[in-house]
Parts: C-alpha cells; structure tokens; sequence
C-alpha cells in the first residue's frame, strides 16, 4: 500500500498544543452566562463544529441543571445561538496566539513534499476561523492544499465521513486505503474509519492529552509516561489504526506502510 495522501485536523494535532484555543473560549463564553465547564465536559466531544459542539454541552445534564437553578427555565436553541456568537468572538481574538506549529512539523511537511505526497486537513473550526490560522501557518511552512470544513459538506461534521471524503476528492484521490487521516481526538479517528481510511492517533500535544507543552514539561517521567499510555489506550478503545508519540513519527510510519 502507498500512502497517497494524508489529511490532518488542526488544533492540538498540527498546531495549537494540548488544544488550549477552543477550551478557553468554550470556557469564557459560558461563564460569561454565568454557567461553568469544566475542561473533561468540553473534551469529550472535541472535533465536532463548533455550533454543534456547544449544544452537545449545553444539553449535558450538570449543565442542564445549572441552567434551570439560574434561570428558572431550560436552555433553548436561542441560547445556544447566543452562546454560538460570543464563543466565536472569544476565539477569533486569540487564535492567533495558538497557531504556533507543534514539535515535528517541520520534519513532516519536509518528509511529505519531498515524497510528493498530498495533504490537506479537515477542521471543526468554521472558515472564518479557519482564515486566520491559514496565513500563519503558511508563514510557518504549512500549506495544506485543501481544508475542509462542515460549511463546505451541508452541516455535516465529524466524526461523519463527509469531510474527509470531500478532502481526498478535491486531492483526486480515489482509493480510501490509500488516505491517512491523523488527528488528536477521538472523534478525528472515527471520521478516519467511517471513511474507510486509515487512522492515526497523536499523543503528545493532543485533546486527549489537555495540557499544554508548559504544563506537560513540568511532570515527572513517570507521570509523563503514564498519561502517555492514558492517551494511547483510548486511541486503542477506539480502534486507531497507529498510535504515534509524536508527529516526528509520521515519515517513518508512512515508510513502513508504502
């Protein structure tokens, strides 16, 4: 089998470790209805779009009754709206200092040019959102030549295959086995399975992980090692088909596949 294309999520998996842009800003818009999240409510169901991201949480039971003890009444799609709209004002204004690309990079943009492989990326980030990180990650070296969000699809987002079956389209290509998609959530690997190609997990840096590169340096080896192996068995619960350290791997996983 030869690799002919790979397709990447964004936050926590190219850019942006531990995920931190969203989790902020899922957090602030809340609070600034006075309901607090915590950082496992809103990780459970990274990689979905943004919008729907929001109602999943606001429709989850301890938020549910934190609603209804302040408000006397159930939230209501209005308030999702509104929540929506303050969300994306919040990350808008501080993607820019999450777009850092993550450790490994560089190798693997170097790695898949030289190869002449295809890559693109999929993304539950809007295209609003989207236009901000783009230019500078291509300040960085990193142009996909794709990137496919649930605008582009009807609505339809991970862990649907939509997206990633119109990604590998646009990249004219034909054969799913021969796609690798590589992200950070569990949701980025059953978007890899629904769509009948092959799966890879990222640990370090990731949504799985939560932390970011500061807060994961200051643990011991020991404690470094075992979230690790955290991260790595719910890739393994999942199905992943690989499950790599770090996106230093990549080129070498992609050698021993082609």
């Amino acid at each position: 089998m030869t690799i002919q294309a790979v397709i990447f999520d964004w936050a926590g998996t190219t850019i942006d470790y531990g995920s931190r842009a969203p989790i902020v800003a899922f957090q602030k818009a809340f609070d600034n209805v006075g309901i607090t999240i915590t950082e496992a409510e809103i990780r459970q169901d990274m990689g979905l779009d943004k919008y729907t991201h929001i109602c999943k949480i606001i429709n989850l039971p301890a938020v549910q009754n934190d609603w209804q003890a302040r408000f006397q009444v159930l939230p209501s799609s209005d308030d999702c709206d509104r929540i929506f709209h303050d969300f994306k004002s919040i990350l808008l204004a501080s993607l820019t200092d999450f777009a850092q690309l993550k450790p490994g990079m560089d190798q693997v943009i170097s790695y898949l040019n030289e190869h002449h492989i295809a890559y693109g990326t999929t993304t539950g980030y809007d295209s609003e959102m989207l236009a901000l990180v783009l230019p500078i990650a291509a300040k960085q070296g990193y142009q996909p030549t794709v990137n496919i969000t649930s605008e582009q699809t009807n609505g339809i987002g991970r862990p649907a295959p939509a997206m990633l079956e119109l990604a590998s389209d646009k990249l004219e290509i034909t054969n799913a086995a021969s796609v690798m998609k590589v992200g950070d959530s569990i949701n980025d690997i059953l978007e890899g399975q629904n769509a009948d190609a092959i799966s890879v997990g990222i640990i370090d840096g990731s949504n799985l992980m939560g932390l970011s590169q500061a807060e994961f340096d200051a643990l011991s080896a020991a404690e470094q090692a075992a979230l690790r192996t955290k991260v790595a068995d719910e890739y393994k619960k999942v199905g992943a088909d690989y499950i790599l350290q770090s996106m230093v791997e990549l080129p070498a996983l992609i050698d021993s596949i082609s």
